[in-house]
């Protein structure tokens, strides 16, 4: 608790100090980054520019701001493939010694689903490495609750056969590398065992 008192206390007195001296405190905006694996993450702060590189852990803006003027860094560009958000990325020169905003980057995630057909009893499990979802025999399509991140391989088997009948994943539709839309070509057809 004192030390979150101390803070805006210390860039007063350093603003004062400066602004006896005929000079103006400045301040650099910039910040951390954490989990960005892929090209194309762009920030902005008032106008400018700023892109950030893949495995890019810290940032600066070029230019530095002076004590009292309002920053808001923006995403203008998300990575391919991902998606960042930013916390502590706005507010007013001056209240803390420095500014540091953190982007962080996660995977964008997706399902994987499809069709079921001659299903007309319970008890099929499907699975995805160790994601499954039970299909019931009212259902005619399903989607696995565990989420694909992009660019991760996927492939659907069946589990668990339910009661009577014999059901497989039609070939060339169960496996896959996750791109960036929901896969819902998956086909599991069923016939009496």
């Amino acid at each position: 608790m004192k030390l979150s008192c101390l803070r805006p206390l210390t860039a007063l007195l350093l603003t004062l100090g400066l602004a006896a001296c005929g000079g103006k405190a400045s301040y650099e905006v910039g910040g951390t980054v954490s989990n960005l694996n892929t090209n194309g993450l762009i920030l902005a702060n008032g106008g400018v520019n700023l892109p950030i590189a893949s495995g890019q852990t810290k940032f600066a803006f070029a230019q530095r701001i002076d004590y009292g003027t309002e920053y808001d860094i923006t995403v203008q560009q998300q990575p391919a493939h991902m998606t960042c958000g930013i916390s502590g990325g706005s507010g007013s020169a001056g209240h803390y010694l420095s500014i540091q905003a953190a982007v962080s980057c996660l995977q964008n995630t997706y399902t994987v689903g499809g069709t079921v057909t001659g299903l007309t009893a319970d008890g099929l499990v499907l699975i995805n490495g160790t994601s499954q979802t039970t299909v019931l025999k009212s259902s005619t399509t399903f989607t696995l609750g565990t989420r694909v991140a992009d660019g991760d391989k996927y492939g659907i088997s069946v589990f668990t056969q339910p009661t009577g009948l014999k059901c497989d994943v039609a070939p060339n539709t169960g496996v896959g590398v996750m791109g960036e839309a929901n896969v819902t070509t998956v086909q599991v057809i069923c016939n009496p065992a």
